[in-house]
């Protein structure tokens, strides 16, 4: 007999299913990999760094003075992460450093994580300006607003520099 398709020949000869277990087997799970002591990795972030110079005791924006933003390596060499010159306005764009922390060490605070940098703002015909430890949080625009004093006649711009030292917090005098 023939058939024209296969449901026909299903209606007529039924199908018998035979499922027949020669021998069971015992499976062992694979052996999980055993976690290594986790070493805890710093997390990375960014923070921003907003920055306008002035003079006049904040009055005249100071047009072409260079924003250098660093840090101090272990054999006290800078590295800069940006050399910016400001607009006429006394501005500079918004520069994005990373903000690295790591929340498992117990000298850190538990609540303020940041990292610091410095800052250097020089001008012709001004006295030179370093922030020291400047601290940059993580996802936070952080604003400096920078007074920069003429040179006096007969001066060097280097012997009117100003240095200003951030001093720690609470917080970072009570993880010490």
């Amino acid at each position: 007999m023939k058939y024209n398709n296969f449901d026909q020949y299903n209606r007529i000869k039924p199908y018998k299913a035979q499922n027949m277990i020669v021998k069971i087997l015992e499976t062992q799970a694979p052996p999980q990999p055993q976690p290594a002591e986790e070493i805890p990795q710093p997390l990375a972030s960014t923070g921003y760094i907003n920055v306008g110079v002035y003079t006049a005791l904040g009055a005249l924006p100071v047009k072409d003075a260079v924003v250098t933003v660093y840090t101090i390596d272990q054999d006290g060499e800078e590295n800069a992460f940006y050399h910016v010159v400001t607009n006429i306005n006394g501005r500079v764009p918004t520069m994005e450093v990373p903000v690295e922390y790591n929340p498992e060490n117990p000298l850190e605070s538990p609540s303020f994580y940041f990292s610091t940098y410095n800052m250097r703002v020089q001008a012709i015909g001004y006295y030179t300006v370093n922030i020291i430890d400047l601290r940059v949080f993580p996802e936070v625009a952080t604003n400096y607003r920078v007074i920069l004093i003429p040179v006096m006649e007969g001066a060097t711009e280097e012997e009117g520099s100003q240095t200003v030292v951030i001093p720690p917090t609470p917080a970072d005098i009570s993880n010490e």
